[in-house]
């Protein structure tokens, strides 16, 4: 607005771009920035994937009979998921195991473990014991033919392992075309001190990490562990859309209260730019720094039933902002 005081009744109408009729919500809800000379409000329960039509208004408007200028936007695809999400489906292939039920129809998560099976270790595998539901995946960090292999799980595909450098190459994201709020789950986590390599200090807690972000990538990426070849989550890369994580190094397992060890957390995602997302990382290690063969052998973190947040009403205030 454009007058000393805030114009008296300026409010918003909208509504579907198919409708005839307006829906305004009522002035008293209106949010009122002084310095900024603004006028907000957030609409909740709108339709995914529709077209909208939204234009603001007042007292002096009506009286006037002017009418402002719509705004089209269309709403995003609302509550998109990912397959398998719960981890209770797994397949057996080359005495790998695999998060899917049908590699040919549901080829989402992948681990380090085609690359490590025929080597004689699989550090991801299925949990049927130590769960919240169903089933959950158990990632723990081992040697592997003399070689420090951390517990992983990721969206996306294992290439190839490599032996000059020693690593493997891997395609990390899938195709996704929305824009959740975050990420939500079951964790437990049994750190062990760092053992193995030297990328930080010998000694304490191993990290476990999960992370998720949003891109508009044209493709997956391709990492490449002895190239020391990985993804730029920081906010310098433009290609990440939106990102979070959680870093742990706390034994979850001595809670009292809790399930089984588990706790629930969410990681909120931190919009960064507006683009139309195109693909999805989630990823869960024991060692975060496994990357660089460092770890503490033996630690082991189990995930179980994640979920897509879309509702805002679903997050705490904190979460939200």
């Amino acid at each position: 607005y454009f007058s000393k005081t805030p114009p008296a009744g300026m409010t918003f109408q909208y509504k579907k771009a198919a409708d005839a009729e307006w829906t305004e919500i009522d002035p008293s809800l209106v949010q009122v920035d002084m310095n900024t000379m603004t006028y907000s409000y957030r609409i909740k329960g709108l339709v995914p994937d529709t077209d909208y039509l939204f234009r603001s208004t007042s007292d002096k408007d009506k009286a006037d009979e002017k009418v402002a200028a719509e705004v089209a936007f269309r709403t995003y695809k609302g509550n998109a998921g990912l397959y398998n999400l719960s981890f209770d489906d797994w397949v057996e292939k080359d005495k790998a195991w695999y998060p899917s039920s049908d590699l040919n129809q549901h080829y989402i998560w992948d681990t380090a473990n085609p690359g490590t099976a025929s080597l004689g270790g699989v550090p991801t595998t299925p949990e049927s014991s130590i769960v919240i539901k169903g089933k959950a995946a158990k990632l723990k960090s081992d040697k592997v033919f003399g070689q420090f292999a951390a517990g992983n799980i990721y969206t996306g595909r294992f290439k190839s392992a490599t032996l000059s450098p020693v690593g493997a190459k891997l395609d990390w994201g899938v195709p996704f075309d929305s824009r959740p709020l975050a990420l939500r789950g079951w964790y437990r986590y049994e750190p062990q001190n760092i053992n193995n390599g030297s990328y930080v200090a010998n000694g304490q807690p191993d990290f476990c990490q999960i992370q998720i972000f949003l891109t508009n990538w044209s493709g997956p990426f391709e990492i490449s562990t002895g190239d020391k070849r990985f993804v730029d989550t920081s906010v310098n890369n433009g290609s990440i859309i939106a990102f979070g994580d959680l870093i742990s190094q706390e034994n979850t397992t001595g809670k009292e209260g809790n399930n089984n060890g588990y706790i629930r957390f969410t990681i909120p995602l931190q919009y960064r730019n507006l683009n139309d997302p195109t693909y999805i990382v989630i990823s869960g290690a024991a060692s975060r720094y496994g990357d660089y063969f460092t770890g503490g052998l033996g630690s082991t973190l189990y995930l179980d039933e994640l979920e897509l947040v879309y509702d805002p009403d679903e997050l705490t205030p904190a979460e939200y902002e």
